[in-house]
């Protein structure tokens, strides 16, 4: 680990220390070589003093289970009807792995407890089907679970649950990682999946608002596999009722736990209420960061160059998008007023850090420039740009006008730099 990486962490144990994360493990993980990696993870962030609960899923146990009886099972995920049949593969199943996962945890010297602080009842008869033996939660133990989490002791818990009679159910292990997630408030949920969220191109998907996965949970046609379907609409449902950050990771990858959470930008994907992405208003202690930002595309004539003292003179016209509290782009807007009455608008200063392009944040932050312009009465905005202009004509709608459209000093200056730059305007009204 270079040192770098070491402050990187550093810098977010602070806002994790003493909050709740629920883990969630699919089965299928516990057979791959890096699981015990992503155990040490675990330990890792109970080392800093954060809070874990772990679920883990069954499904290829039972799978597996049930090719080696020569058995047919249905609903393996605990999402469907669970038969008499099914029902005791199950048991087996998650009981023999249950006790495998207690020991792998035990010589990494953590103190763990098997929880049965779930209240649950059947499903009961859904569009006519009887579910017999899958279960829905009614409630959760907060209190026992806070106990054994104040005492370092770390809750794992099963996708199995108890009714009043003493029946046993099967449960959806996503579903019970939502729902201890809220009964404890925790900070967050991390799904560490067989694989990890990607657009039709194969790219990841950063990070997505709770309607974007909701949306996509809902599409038949997005060939995404009915795992993390399930965890998209968890994770939306989880975010709707209050957990800030749900993450989605791709487990099969090395360290993936540590650098999905001490990153600025992670390896998986995060979904988000809508308060996570924030456009604000730039203060001078953002100064370094926005030069930082800027320095590149200033290096490479993307960008004019600024200097901190260029910057805090127009302080008031700088804008910055947040991703959890760190600025990944910027932008500014100044206004003008014209010989003959009324006001023009300038998008300025328009930049992505590099490791969070392609993930639609210039075009937020371009929409945002052209409310703030509508807000302060400008008719028209226009941006100069001597490389980005095909993204202002193709995706912002600007069109390509003659310089003559700007006030006389910012044409002075604009013939004054040399720079030669398109000029493209957008009609705000």
């Amino acid at each position: 680990m270079r040192f770098e990486d070491l402050r990187g962490i550093l810098r977010y144990v602070p806002q994790f220390r003493d909050r709740i994360f629920v883990v969630a493990l699919d089965g299928a993980l516990m057979n791959q070589p890096n699981f015990a990696n992503l155990l040490q993870d675990i330990a890792v962030l109970q080392s800093l003093k954060i809070e874990v609960v772990i679920v883990f899923g069954a499904r290829a146990q039972i799978t597996a289970l049930a090719k080696k009886r020569n058995l047919d099972a249905i609903s393996v995920d605990g999402m469907g009807r669970t038969d008499a049949a099914s029902m005791e593969l199950a048991v087996e199943a998650i009981t023999r792995q249950t006790s495998e996962l207690v020991a792998d945890l035990t010589a990494l010297d953590l103190s763990v407890v098997v929880s049965n602080a779930l209240g649950v009842h059947p499903a009961g008869v859904i569009d006519g089907v009887d579910y017999e033996f899958t279960g829905r939660i009614e409630n959760v133990d907060e209190q026992a679970l806070r106990v054994m989490l104040k005492a370092d002791i770390m809750p794992v818990l099963p996708p199995l649950g108890y009714d009043g009679r003493g029946t046993t159910l099967r449960l959806n292990s996503d579903e019970v990682a939502v729902e201890v997630a809220l009964a404890l408030k925790a900070a967050k949920v991390i799904f560490v999946s067989e694989s990890g969220l990607t657009t039709a191109d194969g790219e990841r998907l950063a990070q997505i608002s709770v309607a974007d996965a909701k949306e996509l949970a809902k599409r038949k046609d997005s060939g995404m596999d009915v795992n993390l379907l399930s965890k998209l609409r968890q994770a939306a449902f989880a975010c709707q009722e209050g957990v800030p950050r749900v993450h989605i990771v791709d487990g099969t990858q090395e360290e993936v736990l540590l650098a999905e959470l001490f990153s600025n930008e992670g390896v998986g994907t995060m979904i988000h209420a809508d308060e996570y992405q924030q456009v604000r208003k730039a203060k001078p202690g953002d100064v370094p960061a926005l030069l930082t930002m800027m320095q590149q595309s200033m290096d490479e004539s993307a960008l004019v160059q600024r200097s901190r003292s260029q910057i805090l003179q127009r302080m008031n016209d700088f804008f910055v998008l947040e991703l959890d509290g760190h600025p990944v782009a910027c932008v500014a807007v100044h206004t003008y007023d014209l010989d003959g009455g009324g006001k023009l608008a300038e998008l300025a200063s328009l930049c992505v850090r590099r490791s969070h392009k392609n993930q639609g944040h210039g075009q937020k932050l371009v929409a945002f420039a052209e409310e703030t312009a509508r807000q302060r009465g400008c008719e028209r905005i226009f941006a100069l740009s001597t490389q980005a202009f095909r993204f202002f004509e193709e995706k912002m709608g600007y069109t390509v006008a003659d310089p003559s459209i700007m006030t006389t000093d910012r044409r002075a200056s604009y013939d004054k730099s040399g720079r030669n730059s398109k000029v493209l305007v957008k009609a705000l009204r």
